[in-house]
């Protein structure tokens, strides 16, 4: 039996594909996926064109198609989603919740170094699913991934009442950062991003107060003029190394700058600046389980609202154009999803 996908066919290409459908097995369940979202992280290898032949994909929704070992868990039919990742729950990293430290986390991990859910079908450790709550759509299930990636960024930041918060970059997660800020109590959140129409379109979201242009020439002293001397928490969700410097540059006196934007290249910092203003800089990767979990409750109670992050559906015969759409630097868009079906 075969299922149709998208894998990796080069650098910036994407393949429509037939491939055997995958079975469930004594360690893994099989889920039908019903949505998936494409994250920044998958574009990135998208461009890079590595690792050839795979299939992309782990923010999703879906169904349970075979509950495999699982029978005692779940039936088929419920609706779930799941982490894409393998913590082994064992090691001293794990023990101290310090999850994407463990050596296993990456193992076996849905859409990043396995099989994911560009496709019709995807196999997942039962111990990863979670079921959907009733009145959660499965859009929004495909949105709990992000959303947690964002909140453990707050977390590391540490967020408090009054606090005034700086995104840079106006992507999904700094987009999500800024929601997971405003609900943490700040009373001051600002975003600065180069693309106008996504400033305009991140300023609508509701969760953000003011907007700054990040290619203005004056942008470190318009930054720091609006908060008095510096924002008490910064978050870096874009990657290149002027984000990266204009968010440090930005972060006041005993602030804290969280980096969770991509870049595989040194940065050079004006590290004097750091030490002057005794800057805490932090970085963050993945989520716990508990992050992934919390992500679930605040989206399926409206605490906070995916839905109006998602601009687009796609088919799988779409998802090349909708790589080429969201990587385009004058475009606008936030979030595609795929649907398989």
């Amino acid at each position: 039996m075969y299922m149709k996908a998208v894998a990796i066919d080069g650098k910036c290409q994407l393949k429509q594909i037939e491939t055997e459908q995958p079975q469930a097995t004594d360690s893994k369940l099989l889920i039908k996926v019903e949505r998936t979202g494409i994250c920044g992280s998958d574009i990135h290898m998208w461009h890079n064109g590595v690792p050839a032949g795979l299939i992309m994909g782990h923010e999703f929704g879906g169904t349970i198609a075979d509950p495999g070992p699982a029978k005692d868990m779940f039936k088929v039919g419920d609706r779930v989603t799941a982490l894409p990742a393998n913590p082994c729950m064992e090691c001293k990293f794990c023990k101290r919740r310090l999850y994407a430290a463990c050596v296993k986390y990456l193992d076996d991990a849905p859409g990043i170094t396995t099989p994911g859910a560009y496709a019709e079908y995807i196999l997942s450790n039962p111990a990863m699913v979670r079921r959907l709550p009733d009145g959660m759509s499965m859009e929004e299930g495909a949105m709990v991934e992000p959303t947690a990636v964002a909140l453990r960024a707050v977390h590391l930041g540490n967020v408090q009442t009054g606090d005034r918060v700086l995104v840079v970059g106006s992507g999904i997660i700094g987009l999500l950062c800024a929601a997971w800020a405003r609900i943490s109590g700040a009373a001051y959140v600002a975003l600065s991003e180069l693309n106008p129409a996504r400033r305009e379109k991140a300023l609508a979201y509701g969760d953000i107060d003011e907007v700054f242009d990040a290619g203005d020439p004056k942008l470190q002293k318009k930054l720091l003029k609006a908060t008095d001397g510096g924002f008490d928490k910064t978050f870096e969700c874009a990657g290149p190394a002027p984000a990266v410097q204009s968010a440090i540059g930005a972060t006041g006196y005993g602030g804290t700058c969280v980096l969770v934007g991509v870049n595989y290249d040194l940065v050079p910092i004006y590290t004097m600046r750091v030490n002057m203003r005794e800057i805490m800089i932090k970085g963050s990767y993945g989520y716990s389980p508990e992050e992934f979990d919390m992500s679930i409750d605040y989206i399926a109670r409206k605490a906070l609202k995916t839905d109006r992050f998602v601009d687009d559906m796609v088919g799988l015969e779409g998802a090349q154009k909708a790589f080429e759409r969201l990587s385009d630097p004058k475009g606008d868009a936030v979030k595609i999803m795929i649907k398989p079906y």
